[in-house]
Parts: structure tokens; sequence; C-alpha cells
């Protein structure tokens, strides 16, 4: 996927978080939960950085090692060392959870369009691609899009986010 539906599927992540009633209950942890989703759900593209030395070293590493598994499993550990300092208060094991789901739902959406990724290393080093989905899909990311308006005007978001992946799912079955 690309950057811009990753960044809304972050915050869908994390207005869907505050379903969970030890997020909802807290603000520190519904705020470290928004911030740990929003930055996991980046935290794969951070190989984007080797487009600085060419586009050719980009295209060949990217989407490897930081989409691995001990990478899927080491992100969101990184993410709440530099969050859980700013909100102690927070529940950390929450914190973790909604990190580490936003981490792999990074990396598991990433498999659904025909660049793929290495997931399964160390294990293989085969890519893992299945070709459904564009790299950008527009129905995804819009759908993303009036679930954050309609956050932003109110609606509160744990429904919104839970009846829209409903909706979502209905479509996808249609």
């Amino acid at each position: 996927m690309d950057t811009g539906t990753h960044v809304v599927m972050g915050f869908a992540l994390g207005g869907l978080a505050t379903l969970d009633p030890v997020v909802a209950t807290s603000t520190a942890t519904a705020t470290s939960v928004l911030i740990g989703t929003v930055v996991g759900s980046q935290a794969p593209d951070i190989d984007t950085v080797l487009k600085l030395r060419n586009n050719a070293v980009y295209i060949r590493h990217h989407r490897g090692i930081t989409h691995s598994i001990p990478a899927v499993l080491l992100w969101p550990l990184a993410i709440i060392a530099v969050v859980y300092p700013f909100f102690p208060e927070a529940n950390l094991l929450h914190l973790w959870l909604w990190t580490f789901l936003a981490v792999f739902l990074h990396v598991f959406v990433d498999i659904f369009n025909s660049y793929g990724t290495q997931a399964l290393r160390p294990f293989s080093h085969q890519w893992v691609a299945l070709g459904i989905i564009n790299t950008f899909d527009p129905y995804i990311f819009l759908a993303h899009v009036v679930g954050l308006v309609l956050w932003a005007f109110g609606y509160e978001p744990g429904i919104t986010f839970y009846c829209h992946l409903s909706c979502v799912n209905w479509v996808l079955r249609g």
C-alpha cells in the first residue's frame, strides 16, 4: 500500500482501539495508542530512505527486512520504548498490543499487492505477493477517509470504524 493509505489505516485503527475498555477509560492510554497505531502503520516503510541512494537500491530492498517476522516483532517494542516514557500512566500491554497490530496489518496488507514483501524472512527470502489490490487502492483509501471525516464531525470513532469494517467486509463478499 502507499504511505497515505497506511496513515489513514493507522488513524482508523487508533479509532477502533477506543472500543477496548482499557483504552477507552484512560486518556493517556488512548493518546499513546493513537500515536502507536499511526507510527506503527508507517514504521516498516522506514526503508524508503534508501531512495536517497538511488532507485535501484530502494526497489531491491524495499519491503525486505523491515517487513520480516523479526521486524514485525521488534517495531512495536521500539515504538513503545519511545512513546511510553511520555505516557507512563498508559497501560503498557494495550499500548504494545495495538501498536503490534498496526505493524502487523501494515505488512499483511502489503502482501496483497503485486509488489509484495519478504514477510516470511528469515525463513524464506521469497517475495510474497498476491496481486489482488493496487499499491494505491482508491476505495480502501476513501473508505478510511470517510470514517475519519465522521470522527472529525463527532461520531464515536470505535463504532464508526467497527461499522466501517463490517461494511467493507460485506462489500468484499458481495
